[in-house]
């Protein structure tokens, strides 16, 4: 029997529990219904339709995301914060994989854009103000990083990158990353 009031953070938890037991499209409203203990139609009030809920669960997980990404900035520069950045998301990309591969899905890019994207360019040109990073710039080191985790998480069930390997793998991103805004900064 439940003993709450049901609101709307409460729906979302559920819901969130929900995709990382059974993914993005195992979120059903009866499903969060029956483990809520009230009937499909009351949950309207709350989510809207599942599609508005999907969405919104999505752009929690972001928030979270972003917001492990940002901690791991504070009071570091340059390599090291690119080596703890690089860090927190590969265990993020790991803990979290269901929720992480869903960031990428043609259905949440804008959604990725404004709350991922826009905080990886201000971090970006932190980690390497010694370049003058334009828009291009960005985007590249992006891509770079954004590939690299990607390629990671489609791997973790053949094997386990060990934290050794992913700072050596990061110095080596990093450095390249560097050798090649030289050269564009050079250019210019």
């Amino acid at each position: 029997m439940k003993t709450y009031r049901l609101n709307k953070e409460i729906v979302i938890k559920c819901a969130m529990d929900l995709v990382a037991e059974s993914g993005i499209e195992g979120l059903r409203l009866n499903k969060i219904a029956d483990r809520l203990q009230v009937k499909s139609p009351s949950l309207y009030t709350h989510t809207g339709s599942v599609t508005e809920l999907r969405s919104t669960v999505v752009c929690q997980a972001m928030n979270q995301f972003r917001e492990q990404l940002v901690d791991s900035l504070m009071g570091r520069s340059q390599l090291h914060a690119f080596i703890e950045l690089g860090k927190t998301w590969a265990n993020y990309a790991k803990s979290h994989r269901v929720f992480y591969t869903v960031f990428y899905q043609s259905d949440y890019q804008l959604l990725y854009q404004e709350t991922i994207s826009e905080f990886l360019t201000s971090a970006f040109k932190r980690i390497f103000f010694d370049f003058e990073l334009d828009e291009k710039g960005i985007k590249q080191v992006e891509r770079v990083v954004t590939n690299y985790f990607r390629g990671y998480t489609e791997n973790f069930d053949d094997y386990c990158l060990a934290e050794i390997d992913l700072i050596s793998d990061l110095e080596i991103i990093y450095k390249g990353l560097t050798k090649s805004l030289k050269g564009v900064s050079q250019v210019v």
